[in-house]
């Protein structure tokens, strides 16, 4: 009898809170991708990778031409020169290669540098948006199995992003 007038007590006091909240989701990664301000550190990023792509291959091809050019000789120089050759080789290959890996970190910290400077500028647009539009929640779309497209603000999210970026001036920066 105990447990009938806890469990009766329990639902009466429960309000239906979730039938008059407003919630909604976004893709925060497109609007990182297709941004205005996206799109402009991703010019960036793909510039430095470039850059840093040509120094790499040049390296490469050093490599490429002391290995072919050991190949050739290998049967005219003596024991002691083709293994100081090979060792001169293998520090050119990891040299390479660290210098390989330094750079892919350079661009996955700017990548990150980028896309964190972005999501300061959204935060403060997504809470204008919700108390704007009296959202109680706002949700990321990698995080929604299912849901109406109609409460994905994705695109306003965006256009609200491009709109501060063009009366900010965040393209000028270098």
């Amino acid at each position: 009898m105990k447990y009938l007038i806890l469990i009766i007590f329990f639902f009466a006091q429960t309000k239906l809170v979730y039938s008059n909240s407003n919630i909604v989701y976004l893709d925060v990664q497109f609007i990182i991708d297709n941004s205005d301000l996206g799109l402009f550190y991703k010019k960036k990023v793909l510039k430095s990778y470039e850059e840093l792509k040509i120094e790499l291959s040049i390296k490469e091809k050093k490599i490429k031409e002391k290995e072919t050019d050991l190949k050739n000789k290998k049967n005219i120089l003596s024991k002691e020169e083709l293994d100081k050759n090979l060792k001169e080789l293998n520090n050119m290959v990891n040299n390479y290669q660290i210098l390989r890996n330094k750079y892919n970190k350079i661009v996955i910290d700017d990548k990150k540098k980028y896309s964190l400077i972005i999501l300061k500028n959204i935060n403060p647009l997504l809470t204008g948006y919700a108390e704007d539009n009296n959202i109680t929640l706002i949700l990321e779309k990698k995080n929604i199995l299912v849901g109406v497209k109609a409460l994905d603000v994705t695109n306003d999210i965006l256009n609200l992003l491009n709109k501060e970026t063009k009366n900010k001036k965040l393209l000028n920066e270098n």
